[in-house]
C-alpha cells in the first residue's frame, strides 16, 4: 500500500490518495465534489481532516 496527500484537480479539496487497499478503483470520484479523478494505479480516495484549512483572516473593527 501506497498512500499519499494532495489536493482534488477540481475543487482543491485536501485528499488522502491509497493505492492498493480494498475498495480501490481505477478511476475514483472526489468525496467531496464527486468528480472522477485521474490516477495511474487503483485508489481509494479518502478526504483528509489531519490539515487545517486556511480560515479568512479576523477583521478587527475600531471602536469609536
Amino acid at each position: 500500500m501506497i498512500a499519499r496527500l494532495g489536493p482534488c484537480p477540481h475543487c482543491h479539496a485536501a485528499l488522502s490518495y491509497l493505492e492498493g487497499v480494498a475498495g480501490s478503483s481505477i478511476n475514483p470520484n472526489c468525496p467531496r465534489c464527486k468528480m472522477e479523478v485521474s490516477v495511474e494505479r487503483a485508489t481509494f480516495l479518502m478526504a483528509d481532516h489531519s490539515r487545517p484549512t486556511a480560515k479568512p483572516p479576523v477583521v478587527v473593527k475600531a471602536s469609536s
